[in-house]
């Protein structure tokens, strides 16, 4: 398994692999095909990764993607203890069904923790699934610091 950072040649395998993580187990509303969602996700992954607030990290195998995870990179107000301060909000995480619970998931956010700290970011954030929790407590993420949130739509 190679483990890398995504490059504008993953663009178009990244937003199919979006299409299959959003329709897993849920089906899409017939007004978007997936021809369509491809295009426009691959065309927003495009922008997100030259302006370099995201960075998205894969792992492949073969030349396939087989998981990736996304970071934006969200800068602070300048404090001052801190004028130039991050955090990393890590966002579609996604394993093809077929390379769940081999490890590829653990390895990857370990790739993803250590770039992280190279980076210089105070900490990672993210919402996971019901299902994931267990996997990111096991990488080290914590919910002692409850994020409150205020839903302003479903």
């Amino acid at each position: 398994m190679q483990y890398r950072l995504a490059t504008e040649d993953d663009i178009f395998a990244l937003a199919e692999m979006r299409w299959a993580f959003r329709t897993e187990t849920v089906e899409p509303p017939q007004t978007i095909t997936k021809e369509d969602f491809v295009a426009a996700c691959a065309e927003f992954f495009r922008r997100a990764l030259d302006e370099g607030h995201w960075t998205c990290w894969i792992a492949e195998e073969d030349g396939r993607i087989v998981s990736h995870m996304f970071i934006q990179r969200i800068r602070k107000i300048p404090s001052p203890r801190r004028f130039h301060g991050e955090f990393g909000y890590i966002s579609n995480a996604y394993t093809r069904p077929a390379f769940r619970n081999q490890g590829i998931g653990s390895a990857l956010i370990e790739k993803v923790k250590e770039w992280a700290g190279q980076q210089d970011l105070e900490l990672l954030i993210l919402w996971p699934s019901d299902l994931s929790v267990g996997f990111y407590k096991r990488a080290g993420f914590s919910s002692e610091h409850e994020i409150l949130q205020c839903r302003l739509r479903d």
